[in-house]
């Protein structure tokens, strides 16, 4: 009977980890959805005029290292290379609104710590808004990146702490230069004083960049990610000390709009 037990167990553990991937897959695909023309017309100024009558969109390039073994395992929704995974983002926003505030040439950082599978929440994210961004353009871009405004940004914001059913929560939003470098194959971005990620391309076949496709997990669905190796992420701020050389590196462009999985947020320190 114990055994049976704990085969019962083990298969509603097992159950409960499978929804968790359907919702969470099932959030991300209702997201690309509502984007099907994002990926034809992202290099077209057709994209910026059909989408101007949403409540939040941004246009632009990001990119990200992280403490996992390249190709990053979160991207299948595996767990971590070494159990966790810390990670320095930065967007380079080329074109974009929220609500009423135009936020073209702004850039944006993010220090995100997630202590498990990344399906089950519980990140540390603390934002940085380039310091060259007006008050209405810095809360704005919290608004967006905290997930008030749904989207993919939303489902991302989802998985930051907080109690279930409650508010999300994140570390204060900071005003800070910001400096976002794309030199192919090389990126490097700089929070200043706070942290740096460098990265290189990795090449592949027929001397083209190594890229990824329709991976559950991305931080800018539908596009393609091109992968990297990171020489260099460091941080250092909110009481938080990381470095590390040699991690997974992402790159690619992004499209965000408001819509679905709208998330409450409050900031603690």
């Amino acid at each position: 009977m114990i055994n049976q037990l704990k085969k019962n167990n083990k298969k509603g553990l097992l159950e409960k980890v499978h929804d968790s991937r359907r919702t969470f897959i099932k959030s991300l695909a209702t997201v690309a959805a509502a984007t099907p023309i994002v990926g034809s017309m992202f290099k077209t100024k057709d994209a910026d005029a059909a989408l101007a009558d949403h409540t939040m969109y941004l246009r632009g390039t990001y990119f990200e290292s992280c403490t996992c073994e390249t190709i990053c395992p979160c991207l299948l929704l595996l767990d971590p290379t070494i159990g966790s995974c810390t990670a320095l983002l930065g967007w380079n926003i080329e074109k974009g609104h929220v609500g009423t505030v135009d936020v073209s040439g702004t850039k944006v950082a993010m220090f995100l710590y997630a202590p498990q599978n990344l399906l089950k929440g519980g990140f540390t994210m603390a934002l940085y808004v380039d310091s060259s961004a007006s008050s209405s353009q810095r809360n704005a871009l919290t608004e967006a990146y905290h997930g008030i405004h749904g989207g993919h940004l939303g489902v991302v914001a989802s998985l930051a702490k907080g109690a279930e059913g409650g508010p999300r929560e994140f570390l204060p939003t900071k005003s800070a230069r910001i400096s976002y470098k794309v030199d192919s194959p090389h990126r490097h971005l700089i929070i200043d004083g706070i942290g740096e990620n460098k990265m290189e391309q990795l090449g592949g076949a027929m001397g083209r960049p190594v890229v990824v496709h329709d991976t559950p997990l991305a931080v800018a669905p539908p596009f393609p990610i091109t992968v990297s190796r990171a020489s260099k992420m460091s941080y250092s701020d909110h009481g938080i000390e990381h470095s590390y050389e040699g991690g997974n590196g992402l790159s690619s462009p992004f499209v965000y709009m408001d819509g679905a999985n709208k998330q409450t947020a409050i900031e603690k320190s």
